[in-house]
């Protein structure tokens, strides 16, 4: 077996190569596995520990999987494999037209899209009989979300074959609500608004809906977390990762119990190429533009934020792919490859971004415009524009989708 614990690589982006940090900074050695490799009997003839699969879209992992790939998933855990999902890892492994029915809870709908725009570290409050806790963990504890989704249990059972590990119990200091800085907002001032304004802020999920549940398949067992154990500088999540990579892997050592924060400016560019550099100079020269017109905001270094309908989240995934790819050392796969791959994505990089430049002070005026003239709906030729830099949101498609896939190939092969 070459490394205890298999990645599944597709469709991950940034939380991809954060859990791979993780892992790394736990002691947990860890290989990314493709969906077409699962599909191709990749867990079968070398099975690991444990598959873990990180956040991002689970509709596109559970098609790239394919028939071949979902069965062979199945067939893993009913045998005795352990399945670890993170945020859209959970909505894979649940019961619904694009899950694996590994668990037979389902999504829970959102009743309020804004829910969906929660994020920050949260509250919880966990079963100290489970046995997926760390037994130093307190009985109140916080750990991160990063726009979460929810569970379900099936109608008329008690919860079904899941158990919660984990439930919400309010906002962490950090949590915010889009732009919002819920966590910090005093508890009088949110019953104000409230009572006054009808304005309900609080995600009704944060009181006591279940966060974290855990549960049998065959002679295997699942553990689904929308909270992000591997986000960088979190001890406490950190911790609990460490201790579930520790039941995945009895015989294993994982010595780490802290992800230590990540500052990517301030890495050492292992790879050093002057097409990733071209491309990292571009992708900050944008996301500067968003700062200065006021549509984003720097939330950590490694995090962007952003105004409700802005294209943070994909500008600050690939801001960190590029990078963590900087930062890891060579492989011949990966020089061979972005010897070919290269030169175009740095061009394409460039054009992206000079259309962004322009983007984001055209967006800033219309908002501006928009409030002072009382005009309602997007201009056609911004959203026009939009789609093409950034596909139908939310799904990160566009230019900087193609971009991002350009670069999630390179660091497969830095990190296989």
């Amino acid at each position: 077996m070459a490394a205890p614990f298999a990645v599944l690589w597709d469709h991950a982006h940034v939380w991809g190569l954060l859990l791979c940090r993780g892992l790394a900074a736990l002691g947990a050695a860890c290989r990314p596995v493709t969906c077409a490799e699962v599909a191709a009997g990749g867990l079968a003839a070398d099975p690991p520990r444990a598959l873990l699969v990180p956040g991002g879209f689970s509709r596109p992992k559970f098609a790239a999987l394919g028939p071949a790939g979902q069965r062979a998933v199945r067939d893993y855990v009913a045998g005795g494999g352990n399945y670890f999902g993170v945020c859209g890892g959970c909505g894979l492994a649940l019961s619904h037209g694009a899950g694996l029915g590994l668990c037979d809870w389902t999504r829970r709908p959102f009743a309020d899209r804004l829910e969906h725009l929660a994020s920050g570290h949260v509250r919880l409050r966990g079963d100290a009989a489970s046995p997926y806790l760390p037994a130093a963990l307190p009985e109140d504890f916080e750990a991160p979300v990063w726009w979460p989704a929810g569970f379900v249990p099936p109608p008329g059972a008690d919860g079904g074959g899941a158990a919660v590990v984990a439930a919400y119990a309010g906002p962490g200091e950090d949590f915010m609500l889009a732009d919002i800085a819920l966590g910090a907002m005093p508890g009088a001032l949110l019953g104000a608004c409230q009572e006054r304004f009808g304005l309900t802020l609080a995600p009704a999920f944060l009181d006591g809906g279940a966060c974290v549940i855990a549960g049998a398949y065959g002679r295997g067992r699942y553990v689904l977390s929308h909270a992000h154990l591997e986000t960088p500088d979190s001890p406490q999540a950190n911790a609990w990762l460490a201790h579930l990579l520790g039941l995945f892997d009895p015989d294993g050592e994982i010595a780490g119990r802290v992800v230590p924060a990540w500052h990517p400016a301030q890495e050492a560019r292992r790879f050093a190429d002057v097409h990733l550099e071209a491309a990292r100079r571009d992708i900050e020269s944008v996301i500067a533009a968003g700062i200065e017109a006021r549509l984003l905001m720097r939330r950590s270094d490694w995090l962007l934020g952003w105004r409700p309908g802005m294209p943070g989240f994909s500008l600050s995934n690939l801001s960190a792919l590029l990078a963590g790819a900087s930062a890891l050392p060579p492989t011949d796969a990966a020089v061979a490859y972005w010897r070919q791959a290269g030169p175009d994505f740095a061009q394409r990089a460039a054009a992206f971004a000079r259309r962004l430049e322009v983007f984001f002070p055209a967006q800033r005026l219309e908002i501006t415009l928009s409030l002072v003239e009382r005009q309602a709906g997007a201009d056609p030729g911004l959203a026009a524009e939009r789609r093409e830099l950034f596909g139908a949101s939310p799904g990160g498609g566009g230019l900087c989708g193609d971009l991002a896939a350009t670069l999630d190939a390179l660091l497969l092969r830095l990190l296989s």
